[in-house]
C-alpha cells in the first residue's frame, strides 16, 4: 500500500512577500541607474560646452596677441605723412557725401502720410518723387511745402545743398482714394553724382 502525503508550504506568504521586496529593490536600482546615467550625460555636455569655450577664448586670445604683435610691427615700419598728404585726405574728406546718412536723415524727416516713391540723382540734382495723402481743410500745396520746408529747416540734411525746392505736384485717384503726386529737387553744393558713401 502507497503512503501518500500531503506536502503544505508554510513559507509561502513569507516567499510572496520576499519577491515584492526583491522587485522593489530592482526599481529602486533601475531608477538610481538612470538618475546616474542622466547626470554624467549632463555632466558630459557641460564638460563639451565648457571646453568649447575654453577653444574659443584661447583662439581670441591668440588673435588679438597676433593683432597687437602686427599692430607694432606697422607703427615701427610707419612713415611720416607730409603736409600735401594730410591736405588731400581733408579734402577727400569734404568732398565725400554721406549718402546712406542723408538718406536715413530724410526718412526721419518724412511726415506719416507722405511716402517717397523714388530717388534720382541727375546733374548735381537730387529729384525726389513722392506721394502725400489729401486733407479737406488743407491745401495741397501747403502739404508738399510744408514738408519742403521741414527738409530745409534741418541743418543736418539740408547743408548738403545750395537749394531745395518744390518743383511741381498734380493729384490722383487711387481706389477712390485721393492723393497728390509731387516732385522735390534738392541741388548738391559740390558734384557728388558718382560718389557713394
Amino acid at each position: 500500500m502507497d503512503k501518500q502525503y500531503i506536502v503544505i508550504n508554510l513559507n509561502k506568504a513569507e516567499s510572496a512577500e520576499t519577491k515584492q521586496a526583491r522587485v522593489r529593490e530592482q526599481a529602486r536600482w533601475t531608477i538610481f541607474s538612470l538618475l546616474l546615467v542622466l547626470l554624467l550625460g549632463v555632466n558630459a555636455r557641460v564638460w563639451m560646452i565648457s571646453y568649447g569655450y575654453d577653444d574659443i577664448i584661447d583662439k581670441k586670445k591668440k588673435e588679438i596677441s597676433r593683432l597687437k604683435t602686427e599692430i607694432n610691427n606697422l607703427k615701427s615700419k610707419g612713415k611720416n605723412l607730409s603736409k600735401e598728404d594730410i591736405l588731400s585726405f581733408a579734402e577727400l574728406e569734404q568732398e565725400r557725401f554721406l549718402w546712406a546718412h542723408n538718406l536715413e536723415k530724410m526718412g526721419v524727416l518724412t511726415p506719416d502720410d507722405i511716402a517717397i516713391t523714388g530717388l534720382r540723382f541727375k546733374r548735381k540734382k537730387l529729384i525726389i518723387n513722392g506721394i502725400a495723402l489729401t486733407f479737406e481743410d488743407r491745401n495741397d500745396f501747403e502739404i508738399i511745402e510744408e514738408y519742403v520746408q521741414t527738409l530745409r529747416k534741418n541743418k543736418e540734411f539740408s547743408d548738403n545743398f545750395s537749394k531745395i525746392k518744390f518743383d511741381g505736384h498734380n493729384k490722383i485717384s487711387i481706389r477712390g482714394q485721393e492723393i497728390v503726386r509731387f516732385t522735390i529737387e534738392a541741388t548738391s553744393k559740390k558734384n557728388r553724382g558718382k560718389r557713394f558713401s
